[in-house]
């Protein structure tokens, strides 16, 4: 949590606008209470500086003295159909029309929620947060605010204030869910918040695959992103989890996800950032119960000036737990990466086996990568190992492919989809899988 004596000066106009859109919208009475709440805390806080440790590396001044100029509200045309959303985010859901539960956020507002009668059939819900707040209440209220609290710091109580869209998916007890959900997030242009809450909750032994994307149409302006999560894995269920980062070169962007997974749940998430212009980023993985696992892996790829700031804790709060994470970063220009990891075991979360690896490519001399990993462990009976690298490209690799007629450029190519390749093969879907793949080559020119 971050405090101060001098605080972000909120606009309380600025929530009067919020819950005059939410009340038009029927959001539950319970919901426009915690955004006041919300505001409430955002009035003691400061915005974080680099003298907080977490942001000490990450520069958010330029999107901090932006904020009061920009607008969470901007509308989205409402889609009757997916034809109706914007081309290029169509373009995402090419041939898995009619086989995935899609919610479709575009700039302040979803504008289109589209289930499929076998979901339905299964009692699976998935449907905007705003609608979930007075339609699910019994559902959502417990879970909403229980893993990521306004009071993290200002960014995540103003995201909580404003918030705007996002989306609600619940799966019974029970049920392996028969298609994979879609969300998506959407940013016309610049000048704009987007401010979406997720929750995503399974019940005992239920399964489901989840795929978030954020993208958005290039922009001049800034714009920018300030997003939360929470995941909540039931008792021996499972949960596929991907979330894809891709905004234009305009967009700044703050995120914040929580997960927490019950005994012998398993959680399995992919995080890849490859977009925007400066990204601080949150994930934070609680193993709470017996036996619970997270299997975490992911990626970020910059060129130009991008910078990414990626932030995880693998807590660790029972026995026999067991969490996994690899993350990669390849970079070049003038691109810079943070990684910051900490894996924490409490006091009794004895036979815990944890792992954290970060490993890092540089494809140019200007290009800077950052690793800082830490352990933190009160149990006496664990396994737990971290490590880094950072390198530029192997020249004996380079030499070994070009000598088999490959130009230097294809060659770099094939070096860096081989280093990706953990990550995108966990991808659970073919089509996300190759438009990353073309992503990361049209990224290495």
């Amino acid at each position: 949590m971050t405090t101060a004596n001098v605080t972000t000066g909120f606009d309380p106009a600025v929530l009067e606008r919020a819950v005059a859109r939410a009340e038009a919208a029927r959001e539950g009475a319970w919901a426009l209470e915690r955004r006041r709440a919300a505001a409430g805390v955002l009035g003691t806080l400061a915005f974080p500086s680099r003298t907080d440790e977490l942001w000490r590396r990450t520069d958010f001044r330029t999107a901090e003295e932006a904020l009061p100029s920009l607008d969470p509200f901007v509308a989205g045309a409402r889609a009757r159909t997916v034809d109706d959303l914007p081309p290029a985010l169509l373009a995402h859901l090419t041939g898995e029309i009619g086989q995935v539960a899609v919610v479709a956020q575009r700039n302040a507002d979803v504008v289109l929620e589209q289930t499929h009668p076998e979901l339905e059939k299964q009692g699976v819900i998935v449907c905007a947060l705003e609608r979930a707040t007075r339609e699910h209440a019994d559902k959502l209220r417990p879970l909403y605010g229980s893993l990521l609290q306004d009071d993290y710091d200002a960014y995540a109580a103003y995201g909580a204030a404003v918030r705007s869209g996002g989306a609600f998916v619940w799966v019974p007890d029970g049920v392996e869910a028969a298609l994979p959900v879609r969300l998506f997030q959407w940013l016309d242009g610049a000048g704009a918040v987007t401010a979406p809450r997720t929750v995503i909750a399974l019940g005992r032994r239920a399964r489901l695959t989840v795929i978030e994307e954020q993208l958005s149409a290039p922009a001049e302006g800034l714009s920018l992103h300030c997003g939360g999560t929470e995941v909540f894995v039931g008792e021996g269920a499972t949960l596929v989890y991907g979330t894809l980062q891709d905004w234009s070169r305009n967009v700044w962007h703050y995120g914040n996800a929580r997960a927490r997974v019950a005994r012998d749940g398993e959680l399995q998430w992919i995080q890849t950032l490859l977009g925007g212009r400066t990204t601080k980023a949150n994930a934070y993985f609680d193993l709470a119960g017996p036996g619970a696992r997270a299997y975490v892996h992911g990626f970020m790829f910059g060129d130009e000036r991008q910078h990414f700031h990626l932030h995880t804790l693998q807590r660790h709060l029972a026995d026999h737990g067991t969490s996994d994470l690899l993350i990669k970063g390849c970079l070049k220009d003038r691109a810079r990466s943070i990684y910051q990891g900490l894996i924490q075991v409490s006091e009794g979360a004895q036979r815990t086996d944890a792992y954290q690896a970060n490993r890092n490519l540089l494809l140019s001399d200007t290009a800077r990568a950052d690793s800082i990993p830490g352990l933190e462990i009160l149990a006496n009976d664990v396994r737990c190992t971290h490590g880094a690298t950072i390198g530029h490209v192997d020249e004996e690799q380079m030499y070994y492919l070009m000598a088999r007629g490959l130009p230097r450029v294809e060659a770099q190519r094939l070096i860096v989809e081989g280093f990706f390749a953990p990550v995108l093969d966990r991808i659970p879907l073919e089509s996300v899988r190759e438009r990353l793949r073309a992503e990361i080559e049209r990224k290495i020119g």
